[in-house]
């Protein structure tokens, strides 16, 4: 990533980690500070929305260029990464970055002082800020790196790289998020402008795969005109390659989207609801949450075990708690016992 690239993606509000990567603090991290609302990741899955980094290990490496991407398709490579940095100063640096930005709330006046004192210590990291983490080298490592400092991960990928997937299973994310951005072949190639000629085959072989990670998430990006069509196509693919859960998500033309979408092809949250009842009726799924804000609807075949497990640090409240509650239990039963 070259110097004048770096400057144009700062003078959007990125900020630049080491040679290939970013945090960008996303609208629903600077809400959830101010107490005004929460991202949809949090209503879904329990990830606290204050102490979420929007990252990207890959800024500019995709082997998709998709109409509604939000950045600019012009600096895109389409290779893997060559001298990666090192997955330790990678999540310093995003620590690093996200804490720097979130200064700024510290002194304001609409800040939950205790939400601003949580977010200087981040839990989760969301690897789908822009390009694609598969085409980092060292996924794998990046992944332990940082599950060994007790926060979670999610990465979201366009399935590109189904070998590099692979090797993730068993160093698997918190939760794995393919991206299916079309009911067939040729939409696919319509919406995504794939560098490889074989990229609805990987994709497929992608989805394959998936269904071996525990958290496995299968995401419908859609677009009215484009891909936002035959869902009973798209039921036909879930089905074949089930995974625990289903997102369907408006896209945005926002960021560099703008120039190739008009705000007339963002669908409206009550058509992602009624297509997501439409593929939930086609696999016998039901819709189990959504989120009005973010456009978007999950569904499941049960709502079951959707939460993400506890931090270590709730975890430890809660089981002092417990000790607590016992101890006060015990000792009303030996006072009933031997009453005075």
């Amino acid at each position: 990533m070259d110097d004048l690239v770096k400057k144009d993606l700062s003078k959007q509000g990125y900020r630049i980690v080491g040679n290939h990567s970013a945090v960008k603090v996303c609208l629903w991290c600077k809400k959830a500070i101010k107490d005004e609302d929460i991202c949809y990741k949090q209503t879904f899955y329990g990830i606290k929305s204050h102490q979420c980094i929007q990252s990207s290990v890959s800024l500019t490496n995709c082997t998709h260029k998709c109409t509604f991407c939000w950045r600019s398709l012009e600096h895109t490579d389409t290779q893997e990464i060559k001298n990666p940095d090192s997955p330790k100063d990678i999540v310093d640096g995003l620590i690093k970055e996200q804490e720097l930005f979130l200064r700024g709330f510290k002194g304001n006046v609409k800040s939950d002082e205790e939400k601003y004192k949580e977010s200087k210590t981040p839990k989760h990291i969301a690897l789908s800020l822009a390009g694609d983490a598969t085409l980092y080298p060292l996924l794998p490592e990046l992944i332990q790196e940082i599950h060994s400092r007790d926060m979670t991960s999610f990465l979201v990928t366009n399935g590109q790289q189904p070998e590099m997937l692979k090797k993730l299973i068993s160093i698997a994310p918190t939760q794995t998020y393919v991206t299916l951005p079309a009911p067939n072949e040729e939409i696919y190639k319509k919406t995504c402008n794939p560098h490889h000629k074989d990229g609805w085959d990987r994709l497929m072989k992608s989805l394959e795969t998936l269904q071996q990670f525990p958290r496995s998430t299968i995401r419908l990006s859609v677009m009215k005109g484009l891909n936002l069509t035959n869902p009973e196509q798209y039921a036909e693919i879930i089905k074949k390659f089930p995974p625990m859960f289903v997102e369907i998500k408006a896209v945005m033309s926002v960021g560099y989207a703008q120039y190739r979408m008009s705000y007339e092809q963002m669908a409206t949250h009550e058509e992602i609801i009624e297509f997501s009842q439409k593929i939930a009726n086609f696999l016998g799924y039901k819709i189990v949450a959504e989120k009005k804000e973010s456009r978007v609807c999950l569904i499941m075949k049960e709502d079951e075990d959707r939460l993400i497990f506890f931090p270590k640090d709730i975890q430890n409240k809660l089981y002092q708690q417990e000790l607590k509650d016992k101890e006060e239990w015990e000792a009303i039963q030996k006072a009933k016992q031997h009453p005075k």
